[in-house]
């Protein structure tokens, strides 16, 4: 009897140290994982900034031109302009 419980308990303690090596490879896997993903999330999400940016900027423009056509009687483009009376 005492000769199972040897065994038992050794075959307890092998399975705990195959379990925590198990463990660590799981844990080094997935921080070299979440190191990949974080380093393409952060170059993709500086591209698509500016992407954003520039998609921005064209909507403002595009806005902005079509208004000027559209209501030139709002945009003051006389106010500068200098005439010379003699």
């Amino acid at each position: 009897m005492t000769i199972a419980q040897q065994n038992t308990a050794a075959l307890f303690q092998d399975s705990k140290s195959v379990n925590l090596a198990v463990l660590s490879r799981f844990i080094q896997l997935s921080t070299t994982k979440l190191k990949v993903f974080w380093w393409h999330i952060h170059a993709y999400g500086t591209i698509l900034g500016v992407m954003l940016l520039t998609l921005i900027s064209f909507i403002y423009l595009i806005i902005h031109r079509y208004l000027s056509k559209l209501l030139p009687v709002l945009v003051h483009r006389d106010e500068w302009k200098i005439s010379s009376t003699k």
